[in-house]
């Protein structure tokens, strides 16, 4: 039988879902029953689309790094499309949020969306100042997480403290940070990479479904640094590429 509403369980039809889906950019796509996530009233689809793959990404990473109470996580790529929900997810965990950011304007969203102290990663100093922002008895970060790579990436290893969790999950600095893993061994410090957030669909629907229900009660929001046209698909990602925005990049489609 040819894919079509007489293929779909009637209780389905009608309602707004996401999916994650494999090819390009499209106005329609195809994806099974069992692939589906629900979206929650007070969540717009716009929303919505903007937590697909980071919010799933950012539950997924607070939960393998055990982010509690008391916990001092260092976010670098703080102002993001995942580091804002980072941030936001930190600290509704009780931990302490040190965000890094450049310049004036996404320092202050970050804090504006949670962070405890923010630290502007370009500044020559930006190492000594997140390390005293961070504090306690052992200064020093107890989780970093790295959504930018390279050698702000690497440079953040040092911070961490004996025994702490590092997770080198980003790249859009053109690679992933080169670590030094025989330090992270000596010192305890347990080493997470992109291979660790690949999950299964049983964690993609839990992941997505917890940051839909924060988000439809306000307590997590979704930034969205621009919308382009599904035609402009390109200008999008130039945009993206020049980092001058904050917050995730969302195509649109024209409804068909």
């Amino acid at each position: 039988m040819p894919w079509g509403r007489a293929c779909v369980p009637g209780e389905w039809l009608g309602r707004r879902v996401t999916s994650y889906v494999t090819g390009s950019y499209a106005e329609r796509a195809v994806a099974a029953v069992s692939a589906l996530t629900v979206v929650p009233d007070g969540l717009d689809l716009r929303g919505a689309a903007a937590l697909v793959h980071d919010g799933v990404t950012a539950n997924g990473l607070l939960d393998l790094t055990a982010v509690g109470p008391g916990d001092r996580v260092l976010i670098l790529g703080a102002s993001g499309g995942m580091g804002t929900l980072l941030v936001q997810l930190a600290h509704e965990r009780e931990a302490r949020v040190v965000a890094v950011a450049r310049g004036d304007a996404k320092l202050a969203l970050v804090r504006d969306l949670g962070a405890d102290d923010v630290v502007d990663a370009t500044r020559d100093d930006w190492v000594s100042a997140a390390r005293k922002a961070l504090g306690g008895a052992v200064e020093g970060a107890d989780v970093v997480l790295d959504g930018v790579g390279g050698g702000l990436g690497a440079a953040a290893l040092p911070l961490t403290v004996d025994g702490g969790r590092f997770s080198a999950h980003g790249a859009p600095s053109g690679g992933f940070s080169p670590l030094d893993t025989e330090e992270a061994t000596r010192r305890g410090i347990e080493l997470f990479g992109i291979a660790d957030v690949q999950f299964g669909p049983t964690d993609l629907r839990r992941f997505t479904s917890d940051a839909y229900a924060e988000a439809a009660t306000g307590r997590l929001r979704p930034v969205i640094g621009e919308v382009f046209p599904l035609e402009r698909a390109a200008q999008a990602h130039a945009a993206i590429e020049g980092r001058g925005l904050v917050g995730k990049v969302v195509l649109e489609v024209v409804q068909v």
